[in-house]
C-alpha cells in the first residue's frame, strides 16, 4: 500500500541516530553483513547501530549525498551516496569504525576490513552516482519507500547524465533493482564468504 505522506528530503538536523538504527535493521539479515558479524543476531542488532552512525558521520564530512525518507514525519528509509569526486572514504581514516571496533570485537573489524577492499579494488572508475546504502525500516516494506528513495536519485542523475551504481549481496534484490533500471556488470566473491552483484543503471534509465 503506498504511503500518502511519504516525503523524501535532505537529511535534517538530529535525524541520525534514526536513520542509524533504520539502516542498521534494515541490513541486520544482510548475508554480508551477517558473515562479517557479530555471529549472534542480537549482538548484530547493536553493533550495527553503533556501525551505522560512524558511517553516516563519516559519509557526511566527506561530503555525501544522504536522503532521508519521512512517512508521518518519522524516519522510514534513508540512502547514503556519492557524487563523483565524492569517494572513497580514505581508507585510511579509521575513527569512524573506532565505536563499532569497541561493539563488535576484532574479528568482524578483520572482516569487513577485507570486504571492504574487495569492493574498493573492482569500485568503476568512469564518473557515477555510487549508491552505497540504501534501507528501509523492515516494518515499513511493501509502501514504495525504496523506490521513492530510488526515483530520488536517478532524477539527479539523470539531470546530470550519469550512470548510478550499486552493489547488492541480497538474491531477491537483484531482480528488484533490475526492474529499477540496473543490470549486473560483474560479481564480487567476498572474503567473508558471500557473493556481491555489481549493478550500474545508465543515465536515463
Amino acid at each position: 500500500m503506498a504511503d500518502a505522506t511519504l516525503r523524501v528530503g535532505p537529511i535534517e538536523r538530529g535525524e541520525a541516530p534514526a536513520i542509524a538504527r533504520v539502516l542498521g535493521a534494515a541490513f541486520l539479515d544482510d548475508p554480508v553483513w551477517t558473515a562479517i558479524g557479530p555471529r549472534r543476531r542480537a549482538h548484530r542488532a547493536v553493533a550495527n547501530r553503533v556501525s551505522f552512525a560512524g558511517i553516516l558521520a563519516a559519509s557526511r564530512r566527506q561530503g555525501a549525498r544522504i536522503r532521508v525518507a519521512r512517512s508521518a514525519g518519522a524516519v522510514a528509509g534513508a540512502t547514503v551516496a556519492f557524487e563523483p569526486g565524492r569517494w572513497p572514504i580514505p581508507q585510511g581514516s579509521l575513527l569512524w569504525e573506532l565505536g563499532w571496533l569497541a561493539v563488535a570485537g576484532p574479528l568482524p573489524a578483520w572482516r569487513g576490513l577485507r570486504d571492504d577492499r574487495a569492493m574498493r579494488d573492482v569500485h568503476p572508475v568512469h564518473p557515477h552516482m555510487y549508491l552505497w546504502f540504501l534501507g528501509v525500516d523492515p516494518a515499513r516494506h511493501g509502501r514504495g519507500i525504496g523506490r521513492a528513495l530510488l526515483g530520488e536519485l536517478h532524477a539527479e542523475a539523470d539531470d546530470r547524465g550519469l550512470p548510478s551504481y550499486l552493489e547488492t549481496a541480497t538474491p531477491s534484490n537483484v531482480g528488484y533493482y533490475e526492474r529499477c533500471g540496473y543490470a549486473v556488470v560483474g560479481e564480487i566473491a567476498m572474503p567473508s564468504g558471500p557473493v556481491m552483484w555489481r549493478m550500474e543503471r545508465p543515465a536515463g534509465g
